[in-house]
């Protein structure tokens, strides 16, 4: 799939008129960790990433638009972390009056909310980071009809893209335990150097075919309003262990033999979702409400969750800058305990509260920070950050990311993950 619509780029590339208004970025970012887990998992993480867009007008009522995205871990040990392409933008579309049609590669936001959205939930996920999850670009067919007071919006998937998860020698995965994957064993033990590796990945009822959705939009003043409701392949792939366990006498505990086989399992849900967001002078108010039927049925998967979250946002101003604060809280219900694999990111936002802040000092420089508590495991994750535009093409970034908690957990699984990154990019 993705070679043809990477030879549908290059073709309209070539040619000199839809060439021009082409942009894009090149970007170097190396995460270093401090904590030493041993082989395989490295302290060291370089990724290269390089993408390229167009917008470009084809008439009065047609247009296309595009955009390529390569991005390549140097750590990574293989596929599809080591070297990763997509084209999260390759369609054509056509507008005339309320009326919008699209056709071709393309990724949308159905959500409302910032971090972690319980209504987005059209395309599927790479995870090779839980911290940077890209969206992957879907092939779809979507119509747009209605004024923006009241409008209804249709999506088609015919093939939906395969959630893609961690390289096997990720720090990413659990290095210590093993946390509910197994109904008998609640908790297992790792052995000091874990190794990883991935079996066939498993599809079931067919969930990559077939997808579908549809969402009703009303933007009335100073309140928008949205319904969604969509079924198809899970956002994220869950990852299902096939460890060997044995009983660890000394210790009186189980634990595991290395290495670990995992299985990427694609599953299809039906998410039925409501949002709102308000907005006053200085003081927007958003929230969501999404729940999800697991219409898959495997002891591996939830059942059903139910999400959600409830944001304010204000800008304050300082002298000639602007802070801007963020406020959020997160709801979420699940049948069945969290495991600790990065395929559960989400059971993060069970019981949490958010706050952010981003100040913008100067037109240069950008500082950023946030901090997260999930209270079930009294986990802390937090942040630091700063940006800073060197001239019009390059920007320089630094910041720090820290994990803590007190109970098992995914923040706990990652407490040996708190990472310094630096980033240079260049825009051209």
């Amino acid at each position: 799939m993705f070679r043809y619509q990477l030879a549908f780029i290059l073709l309209l590339f070539a040619s000199p008129a839809f060439a021009a208004g082409v942009g894009g970025q090149l970007k170097a970012t190396v995460d270093s960790y401090p904590y030493h887990l041993g082989e395989p998992a490295p302290d060291l993480t370089p990724y290269l990433s390089f993408e390229l867009n167009q917008k470009y007008r084809l008439s009065r009522m047609w247009r296309t638009q595009w955009r390529l995205l390569a991005l390549g871990n140097l750590a990574a040990n293989g596929p599809p972390e080591k070297f990763y392409a997509d084209l999260p933008e390759a369609f054509i579309e056509f507008k005339k009056s309320d009326f919008k049609f699209r056709a071709g590669s393309n990724t949308v936001n159905w959500g409302m909310v910032d971090v972690m959205s319980p209504m987005d939930t059209v395309n599927t996920t790479a995870m090779f980071h839980p911290l940077r999850t890209l969206k992957q670009g879907a092939p779809m067919v979507e119509m747009q009809m209605g004024p923006e007071a009241f409008n209804l919006d249709l999506i088609y998937i015919p093939w939906q893209r395969r959630p893609l998860l961690p390289a096997k020698n990720s720090r990413w995965l659990p290095r210590k335990v093993l946390l509910n994957t197994d109904p008998g064993k609640l908790r297992v033990a790792l052995p000091n150097h874990v190794e990883y590796k991935y079996d066939s990945p498993e599809t079931l009822d067919h969930a990559l075919n077939h997808n579908y959705g549809a969402k009703l939009a009303s933007h009335l003043g100073a309140v928008d309003l949205q319904i969604t409701h969509y079924e198809g392949a899970a956002a994220a792939a869950k990852i299902r262990p096939r460890p060997e366990f044995v009983f660890d006498i000394p210790n009186n505990e189980w634990t595991t033999l290395s290495p670990i086989e995992l299985s990427s399992v694609t599953y299809r849900v039906r998410t039925t979702g409501f949002g709102f967001a308000w907005a006053a002078d200085k003081l927007i108010v958003r929230g969501e409400t999404a729940y999800t039927h697991t219409l898959s049925k495997d002891d591996l998967l939830q059942p059903w969750s139910w999400a959600s979250v409830l944001a304010a946002e204000t800008n304050v101003d300082l002298g000639g800058s602007t802070l801007t604060l963020l406020a959020q809280y997160y709801y979420t219900q699940n049948p069945k305990p969290a495991d600790n694999l990065p395929s559960s990111s989400y059971r993060l936002f069970d019981r949490t509260p958010l706050i952010g802040a981003r100040w913008a000092y100067s037109d240069a420089l950008t500082m950023v920070a946030s901090v997260l508590y999930e209270s079930i495991t009294e986990g802390v994750f937090w942040m630091a950050g700063a940006d800073y535009k060197m001239d019009d093409h390059t920007k320089f970034g630094v910041s720090w990311r820290d994990f803590s908690a007190r109970k098992d957990g995914l923040i706990k699984t990652f407490e040996r993950n708190d990472h310094a990154t630096v980033e240079l990019t260049y825009f051209f």
